[in-house]
């Protein structure tokens, strides 16, 4: 491999390293990482590495010991307390030892409250809120048995038994009325015994109520601005619905914590950051926007589709493969009996249906000629909603085409670290690397979005992509797990249905490897999945915190042989777009 950048020369050498082993005895361990711990599940995982061709045992068990040194094991714990002794032998016969103590407490089922009080109670939507008419509150408390408890407007709880059968849990619900206006502050819970006593305890968090009007408004910032389906996520943060372009007119309808609720339709709701939105409240409703013609046209390099409204209105989009088809919901547009429109020779749109699926909701279905949609653009030219549909290229030979290569993390932002010590960014970059020369080898050109050990913001990355707008883009990374022993395998990762078709290529191939399968995993919030402007895939090439997948992946024979599995992946997908 011909080593250019300082990094890479870096990654070798390590790899190297790791071929070639050092003899003397020790123990490194990525879990624990303390020698005393405190847990509540008797299933716990140690993993490490030693050196190469040490003997490793655990409490007198012989562990097998990858030829990288690494090693995980699964442990059972009995309650208590269970000392462990890890001792690595090297070829000298000198030994070195490390002694881990786990304190395995299972965690007690719940208890009847024993004195008349309240333990705790938990209302959702949880945070700090901002409340209209129609939403609902939702309670569960944790008390003494027996008892009458009240809520908002002395709302009643009823009192039921945990899974377990435990008694003084306390539920409820309540829908905000606009009678309900003086709600501000803190909401107070109260609690009363046979005798008549009564206590009362309040929320942390504060409500307030925001009258439905529809008059407090906010428009996008620019075009990065996206909405969720809730505030709360997972580490990835809250689920994307979409991405708006600039100026996009919300209603807002409430607010939890950072983020606005946002009243698309009838029953329908998204959330939106507060720093993405700039408020504003209206003197009177926009006007209606009622679609009564609309343009299907083309020009050298893209078809269009383009919707004249009243003002510009928030839209999500979804697609369909076999046969391509792209689905773009406009919120607050009615469609007028009899639409016309103005339909112009193109070379990738088939058809335009215009349908009204619910009140305040306008549909344009745009189908397609290929099996796949290509990718789309969806953004405003004053008031008038523009769809322009990516075509399917005339050439569909890697040679002709722009590959986006994402080699993730990097910098200060490393990524997962495997048991023998390499961490996440140097393995995706020596991956990407060698997939990028592979490509180039073919013709390709290659858009990359670091060739070093760098930090680069995610969404620097998505700014990246939408801009040079690559035929395809794969984003390289390498999964990890806490359970270093059962968890393994390949895995592709896709948001949009347009984008399963590469994922689950790219996946069939990477099978071939003999990897175990994770699976082709769709609806994923990862940023650079969420574009609609060209198929992309995030490829989690295995599980580095497995001894066994990060054996492989050191390997750069191996490392050669995913990245031509990858390769045919492509084609793969290629060969089946252009049907």
């Amino acid at each position: 491999m011909k080593l250019v950048h300082g990094r890479l020369l870096g990654v070798a050498v390590l790899l190297c390293v790791y071929q070639l082993g050092y003899g003397q005895a020790f123990i490194h361990l990525s879990q624990p990482t303390r020698e005393q711990n405190n847990v509540n599940n008797a299933k716990q995982y140690i993993s490490g590495r030693t050196c190469k061709g040490c003997r490793l045992q655990v409490n007198g068990d012989s562990v097998h010991v990858y030829t990288t040194g690494s090693f995980a094991i699964k442990q059972e714990l009995k309650t208590g307390r269970t000392p462990l002794v890890l001792t690595a032998t090297d070829a000298t016969g000198k030994t070195y030892t490390k002694h881990i103590t786990y304190y395995y407490q299972p965690v007690p089922p719940p208890a009847p409250t024993p004195v008349f009080r309240i333990d705790y109670f938990t209302i959702t939507p949880q945070g700090n809120l901002q409340l209209t008419e129609g939403d609902t509150l939702r309670i569960r408390m944790k008390a003494f048995p027996g008892c009458q408890a009240n809520w908002i407007n002395n709302a009643p709880l009823q009192e039921v038994t945990s899974e377990n059968g435990t008694p003084g849990f306390y539920e409820g619900a309540y829908v905000i009325k606009a009678s309900d206006s003086l709600l501000n502050g803190r909401i107070r819970v109260s609690l009363r015994n046979s005798n008549g006593t009564t206590i009362v305890k309040e929320s942390p968090q504060r409500y307030s109520y925001m009258p439905n009007e529809g008059l407090f408004t906010g428009r996008t910032i620019d075009n990065m601005t996206y909405l969720t389906v809730s505030p709360h996520g997972d580490r990835l943060g809250p689920q994307k619905l979409g991405y708006l372009d600039e100026g996009v007119l919300l209603q807002i309808s409430g607010r939890e914590g950072n983020y606005y609720k946002v009243r698309l339709a009838a029953g329908r709701f998204a959330y939106i950051p507060e720093p993405l939105v700039d408020t504003a409240t209206l003197a009177e409703p926009s006007p209606v926007s009622i679609v009564n013609q609309a343009r299907v046209w083309a020009d050298e390099d893209y078809d269009y589709v383009s919707i004249p409204l009243a003002n510009k209105l928030p839209y999500i989009s979804t697609q369909e493969v076999r046969p391509g088809r792209i689905i773009v919901d406009i919120f607050g547009a009615y469609a007028e009996a009899g639409l016309q429109s103005q339909i112009g020779s193109t070379l990738e749109i088939q058809q335009v249906a215009w349908q009204q699926p619910e009140p305040e909701v306008f549909r344009t279905v745009i189908n397609l000629r290929h099996a796949f949609p290509w990718g789309y653009k969806t953004y405003y030219q004053g008031d008038t909603l523009t769809i322009q549909v990516k075509r399917t290229p005339d050439s569909l030979q890697l040679r002709h085409l722009t590959i986006g290569l994402d080699a993730g993390h990097g910098g200060s932002n490393v990524g997962a670290l495997g048991p023998a010590g390499v961490y996440e960014k140097e393995l995706s970059l020596s991956i990407t690397m060698l997939l990028k020369a592979a490509l180039e080898k073919r013709g390709a050109t290659v858009l990359t979005t670091r060739t070093r050990d760098q930090f680069v913001a995610n969404e620097e990355r998505l700014s990246y992509y939408r801009r040079t707008n690559p035929d395809l883009l794969l984003s390289i990374h390498l999964n990890s797990s806490i359970n270093p022993v059962d968890i393994k395998g390949t895995a592709t990762y896709y948001k949009h249905p347009f984008c399963e078709p590469l994922a689950r290529a790219i996946y069939n191939r990477m099978l071939e490897t003999g990897l175990s399968g994770f699976g082709c995993n769709g609806d994923f919030n990862f940023i650079l999945n969420n574009p609609t402007e060209f198929p992309d895939a995030l490829v989690e090439t295995l599980f580095i915190s497995n001894p066994g997948d990060e054996e492989k992946v050191l390997d750069p024979a191996f490392q050669a042989a995913m990245v031509e599995k990858i390769i045919q992946g492509l084609e793969d997908y290629l060969a089946a777009a252009g049907q």
